[in-house]
């Protein structure tokens, strides 16, 4: 498990307004031997037949695009995991419709990762500024400012052509399942 004190966006007890707030957080991760386990949640939102995405800033293997979310944390439903998660990343409260994906996830990068993924589909107020964006745009999470978060609204009818992790959502995200769908991915790199 992955221990760490850090201010993050929250809600102030008294007064339930938006604050920064002191929290210790136990992220789902860890490694035994030499696989790395971890437990992701991510939303999965969809305007004008395009998906929200964020671009890895860091990754050795090159860039490639994810869906917006994180690892969930300890005594945390995945709803809320969720949830903070887009607070921290995009400065928004999410709707979350229901579960869409769970993902089993095995790849390389550079040691064997085993990565279970629960993916939402989500939206957004409905004056959100994110409806307003067309290209890449950056946002900084306070947490982590050395990190931008870049996010793309990609258009499903490029799929084929963007490197998407992981690679079963090029296909799973093209049309939405009326109901949650279980999926074993295995690839050798991520």
């Amino acid at each position: 498990m992955t221990l760490r004190s850090q201010k993050t966006p929250g809600r102030d007890s008294k007064s339930g307004k938006r604050a920064f707030v002191d929290t210790i957080r136990t992220m789902i991760t860890f490694k035994s031997g030499d696989v790395k386990f971890t437990y992701r949640v991510g939303g999965i939102a969809i305007h004008n037949d395009s998906v929200l995405f964020q671009t890895a800033t860091e990754n050795t293997s090159g860039p490639f695009y994810f869906l917006p979310g994180g690892r969930a944390e300890l005594s945390e439903q995945a709803t809320e995991s969720l949830k903070r998660e887009m607070l921290e990343e995009l400065g928004v409260d999410i709707t979350i419709e229901r579960l869409l994906y769970v993902i089993e996830n095995f790849f390389i990068d550079p040691y064997p990762h085993h990565e279970l993924g629960l993916y939402f589909l989500i939206s957004f107020p409905p004056d959100s500024y994110l409806y307003k964006e067309s290209g890449p745009f950056i946002r900084i999470d306070e947490t982590t400012p050395e990190l931008p978060l870049i996010f793309e609204w990609l258009p499903r009818s490029q799929f084929a052509q963007s490197l998407i992790q992981p690679e079963c959502l090029r296909d799973a995200l093209q049309t939405i399942p009326d109901q949650t769908t279980h999926i074993v991915h295995t690839s050798q790199h991520r």
